[in-house]
């Protein structure tokens, strides 16, 4: 016999309206929405929303009328254990290019090998890109580099990566301490335009007196073309100290010795509102502050 809580849950689903679900149950409409809200509150997710004044499940509370469709006819046993370990059954989340090619691997695994049933869809896409994919709901979050508005997304600091300046080994400024003055005259290879670590780097570039209309820039969207171009001695580059580590140990990429160090930006983990994939990343954020 399933808990009344679960019983007015599935006269609700079938009803989407408190009202409606309390005439067949005879019940009143505060009664229904009493019992909704202890059952949200027991398995610490939002079953329904409203959109537009008319209610709707959420991706939780979908998944939960299946589940309590099934064990009205099985039993109630494991109810709150399938729903925690099984849901959500997918995460669909985007990363940033750095983030996506050099940072989250690790974490991910972890998430899923804490989450077997799990089922992952991630997307790498640029800073422009992916804040419009959060803004028309084509995912649910993601981990961003550069700048965004904070007002519009919740966040959480991801972590700090160093911005470093790069160089090919037989480049004049390999093993030198320089100025960003000594660059003037270099050819600078930054990310494409919607990119957030080119405009970071235009940024920084702008801090230190200098202006990408006065310079010799070509923008390329691949960071394997870019390092191709910096270790033919075709021009520098500036980025994060993460995506090139391998190259520097192998020496085939210099970091070039500023006279005062670059600054390290902030990434950040990004939402419009919390549902049950945000939940899960959050309570499981350890894996993702670990990751070096």
């Amino acid at each position: 016999m399933l808990d009344y809580h679960y019983i007015t849950f599935l006269a609700v689903c079938e009803t989407l309206n408190y009202t409606k679900a309390g005439e067949i149950l005879n019940f009143t409409q505060p009664a229904v929405s009493k019992h909704i809200s202890q059952l949200q509150e027991k398995l610490g997710v939002t079953l329904f929303e409203y959109r537009q004044k008319q209610l709707h499940l959420t991706e939780a509370g979908k998944y939960l009328y299946e589940l309590v469709s099934r064990i009205n006819k099985e039993g109630e046993k494991g109810l709150k254990r399938l729903l925690y370990e099984d849901f959500p059954r997918e995460i669909t989340l985007s990363c940033t290019f750095t983030i996506g090619n050099y940072l989250i691997s690790k974490a991910l695994i972890g998430l899923s090998k804490r989450f077997p049933f799990t089922h992952f869809n991630i997307y790498v896409e640029n800073t422009r890109d992916l804040l419009q994919s959060l803004d028309l709901d084509r995912i649910e979050c993601g981990f961003v580099e550069g700048n965004f508005d904070k007002e519009a997304f919740q966040h959480r600091l991801f972590r700090k990566e160093p911005l470093i300046g790069i160089c090919s080994p037989n480049s004049k400024f390999a093993g030198k301490k320089i100025t960003w003055n000594d660059i003037v005259y270099e050819t600078f290879i930054l990310r494409e335009y919607g990119s957030g670590l080119g405009k970071l780097v235009e940024n920084e570039i702008a801090k230190n007196g200098l202006f990408l209309d006065q310079l010799n820039v070509m923008h390329i969207g691949n960071y394997s073309i870019i390092k191709d171009f910096v270790k033919n001695n075709l021009g520098i580059t500036f980025l994060y100290k993460c995506s090139v580590e391998k190259e520097l140990e192998k020496g085939t990429l210099v970091k070039m010795d500023f006279e005062k160090e670059l600054y390290a930006p902030e990434m950040f983990f990004i939402y419009r509102k919390s549902n049950a994939t945000v939940e899960r990343i959050l309570k499981n954020f350890d894996l993702f502050e670990n990751i070096d």
